[in-house]
């Protein structure tokens, strides 16, 4: 990359900063596949990732699938005694409002459900009207804006490294056994960890200004 001249007059859209030194670049075409790199630190500025809409749509609709299981299937079991129960996400954040924690059941639902819902929601969106073709609107950028402002509060990876904690110390105490929810909330997982390989904020970006000029 670049350095930007100080004296010439461009478009704002044609410079891209360099997000760790503030090192201004001239914006250029790379093919796909590549990425460009800061001249001064080597940070990433961006890059150009192949079917980027595409495979972020189908991550997105997949976790969306995944999600609605985890929420409404059987988590966990556990049995003792010859009784057994089983316990959904939903009946979990239910029983700790019904404790007297609503405040941590609030909590729960939200980074659980509430915010990966949503983010994948707006990732479907964007991506479903780019694919088609379907114009693009206003509600689009804000869509965008909101879906990369909530990825870090998405956090269901960390309900799980929670459970598996839990799994492993009543462990001797009953036998527990996994439900599908468990396995829909691993694919929730793995599907969240496509969609940060796959989606390209550049292209994608770039692709809303072009169409929408």
């Amino acid at each position: 990359m670049s350095q930007a001249a100080p004296n010439r007059k461009i478009a704002f859209d044609d410079l891209v900063a360099c997000a760790s030194c503030d090192w201004l670049h001239y914006r250029m075409t790379i093919e796909k596949g590549s990425r460009a790199s800061c001249a001064r630190c080597g940070h990433e500025l961006y890059t150009r990732k192949p079917f980027s809409v595409d495979r972020t749509l189908a991550a997105s609709l997949a976790g969306i699938v995944f999600l609605i299981l985890s929420l409404c299937l059987p988590f966990l079991s556990l049995s003792r005694s010859g009784v057994s129960s089983s316990i959904s996400v939903l009946d979990a954040v239910t029983a700790l409002w019904a404790s007297d924690m609503r405040w941590l059941g609030l909590l729960s639902l939200a980074l659980i459900a509430l915010l990966p819902t949503v983010r994948l929601v707006l990732l479907a969106y964007v991506m479903t009207r780019l694919r088609y073709r379907l114009g693009i609107i206003p509600s689009m950028f804000s869509a965008m804006r909101w879906a990369e402002r909530l990825e870090p509060w998405a956090m269901a990876e960390i309900f799980m490294v929670g459970v598996v904690v839990s799994l492993v110390k009543i462990s001797d105490l009953a036998t527990l056994s996994v439900g599908p929810a468990f396995w829909a909330l691993l694919g929730l997982i793995i599907t969240t960890s496509l969609i940060s390989i796959f989606f390209c904020k550049d292209s994608v970006w770039q692709l809303l200004t072009t169409r929408s000029a």
